[in-house]
């Protein structure tokens, strides 16, 4: 049975009302205690803590107690902007840079077309300069930036730590990260974590869910564009695997005969890139273009098959420059072709949120960094 220490209830307690304030900004101290176990004390406390930090801003109002009776009740609101992230995702030769709040709420963008590539030393002075103009937007609003998040689009692999990327070649090479992370982290003096563009996406999906209705328990995003990959939630959870490899769709594989090279992508990506797409399909052409649909459709719901018998998940979101050329026709014959092969008919959509592995790798850095701010 875990013990829990006086620090860890309190450090729990901030947590819980945190939690309640991003689902119910305005309320009042009676109004947080009605909606949790804890004493009246114990809120008072933990509400004058989150004035002291600024999460909490008095409001100037006042509402009445019960049925009308009793002293009038201080409104408190909360600050969404106190705190906030930096999230930069870098795919292809786009890199973009976003300010985000504590709602996920995009404050600030920067898009920089560049074929700069993430280790050069190139992109360390372009990091520089981005995270000097989210500083200066963040100081004109009074806010504290807590960290950055950034997700690529690479294989990242915790044990080994190193991180997988395309070359201009189109060779695969393996990178040290930690190296560059430190150097990054001494140019701008903030907490740094890489994730996977598709893992980043997932958990931007997942907050969006999560904010419109009742978000799953499981949730699977493929991702199909420039490569191939997808993002695996299981019981709300960012599940990455052994080596933090789940979800790198680009090895897998429905020919007993292909033998992977290092100068080639993997047997799926071979199959969906998009750049083998728009050289094997003329899409000016509407015949083309449904053929390419359902080539596309056929290739999504073979992997869906096989990760749904595996991991039993009804939820799917395709996302990615590919399901962007025919998004519909894609989740229709998808869906289709799953329950031909399997007869199961999962949820499947489309996705067309843009940016959503910056606000994944934002999101997952405040999950990390105001951790630290409520144990304060």
């Amino acid at each position: 049975m875990k013990s829990f220490l006086p620090n860890n209830i309190k450090d729990e307690n901030r947590k819980i009302i945190f939690d309640i304030l991003l689902q119910h900004p305005e309320l009042a101290k009676v109004e947080i205690t009605e909606k949790t176990a804890m004493s009246f004390v114990t809120v008072s406390k933990i509400v004058s803590f989150f004035e002291q930090i600024g999460l909490l801003i008095a409001t100037g109002e006042s509402r009445e107690g019960s049925g009308g009776l009793g002293r009038k009740r201080t409104v408190y609101r909360f600050n969404a902007n106190s705190y906030v992230t930096i999230g930069i995702q870098t795919i292809g030769k786009r890199t973009t840079a976003l300010l985000v709040n504590l709602y996920g709420q995009i404050i600030d963008m920067q898009a920089i077309d560049t074929p700069i590539h993430f280790f050069s030393e190139q992109f360390e002075s372009v990091f520089e300069d981005i995270v000097a103009r989210m500083r200066s937007k963040a100081k004109a609003m009074g806010s504290v930036i807590l960290g950055i998040g950034i997700g690529v689009d690479g294989a990242i692999n915790i044990r080994k730590r190193t991180i997988r990327i395309m070359t201009h070649d189109n060779l695969e090479e393996d990178y040290a990260y930690e190296p560059l992370m430190a150097r990054l982290k001494e140019r701008v003096q903030l907490p740094i974590l890489l994730e996977n563009d598709v893992n980043a996406s997932i958990i931007a999906e997942l907050r969006q869910l999560e904010s419109t209705e009742e978000a799953p328990n499981d949730l699977i995003l493929i991702s199909a564009g420039d490569g191939v990959g997808a993002g695996i939630i299981l019981n709300k959870e960012l599940h990455r695997g052994f080596n933090a490899s789940a979800g790198e769709l680009e090895y897998m594989c429905f020919d007993p005969e292909y033998r992977k090279k290092k100068s080639s992508v993997g047997w799926l990506e071979s199959k969906l890139g998009l750049e083998t797409l728009l050289r094997t399909y003329d899409l000016t052409m509407e015949q083309e273009r449904e053929a390419c649909a359902d080539y596309v459709s056929r290739h999504l719901a073979l992997v869906i098959a096989n990760m749904i018998s595996i991991l039993d998940i009804d939820r799917i979101i395709i996302s990615g420059k590919t399901a962007a050329l025919f998004p519909e026709l894609v989740r229709s014959r998808t869906a289709a072709y799953v329950q031909q092969y399997t007869e199961w008919t999962p949820t499947i959509t489309v996705s067309d949120a843009a940016h959503q592995a910056a606000v994944g790798a934002a999101s997952l850095i405040l999950q990390q960094e105001m951790i630290q701010v409520l144990s304060t």
